[in-house]
C-alpha cells in the first residue's frame, strides 16, 4: 500500500531573491498506526512463535533497550538498525565543571540498517490532493446524474 502525502508550498529565501517551491509532505490522515498486536500477528504468520510470544518480545523490548542505552550501550537489531542515546550538557567554562549532573540525555535516536533503508525507500506513493480531487469530481458527477433523472 502507499504512503500518502500532501503538496505544500514554502518558500526557499536561500538566493537573492526569495523564490516559491513546492515539495511532498507527509499528509496527516496517515492510515492508522500498525499495532503490537498487528505486528505480533505478522510475526507469528512468519516464524515459528505464536501470537502470544511474538506479543510477549514485543512488550518486553522497549525496557530491554532502555536498559541497555542506561549502561551506556547501543542497541543494535540485525536487520533494523541501531539506537542510541544523543546527550548534551549546560555549557560551563572548563573541562572541570563539566560533571555527570550537568548531562542529560536529549534524545533516544535510531540509525536504520542500510537494507532496512532501502527496502523502505522503495515504497510507493500518492497524492491526497489527486484521491480527494478525483472523489470530489466522482461525487460531483454523480450528483449531475441523479438530478438530470
Amino acid at each position: 500500500m502507499p504512503i500518502n502525502y500532501v503538496v505544500r508550498k514554502k518558500i526557499d529565501k536561500s538566493g537573492k531573491e526569495p523564490k516559491v517551491l513546492y515539495y511532498a509532505a507527509p499528509k496527516a490522515l496517515q492510515k492508522a498506526a500498525a499495532t503490537s498486536l498487528k505486528i505480533a500477528n505478522k510475526m507469528a504468520e512468519r516464524s515459528a512463535l505464536t501470537n502470544g510470544d511474538a506479543l510477549s518480545v514485543l512488550t518486553q523490548l522497549p525496557d530491554v533497550i532502555a536498559s541497555l542505552l542506561q549502561d551506556g550501550q547501543n542497541v543494535t537489531i540485525k536487520g533494523l538498525g541501531t539506537f542510541y542515546a544523543g546527550i548534551s550538557s549546560e555549557g560551563v567554562e572548563t573541562p572541570e565543571e563539566c560533571t555527570a549532573k550537568k548531562v542529560w540525555v536529549t534524545r533516544i535516536c535510531f540509525k536504520a540498517d542500510a537494507n532496512f533503508a532501502n527496502s523502505v525507500k522503495s515504497a510507493e506513493f500518492v497524492s491526497m490532493e489527486r484521491k480527494f480531487n478525483k472523489s470530489a469530481g466522482v461525487k460531483a458527477e454523480e450528483g449531475k446524474k441523479k438530478k438530470s433523472i
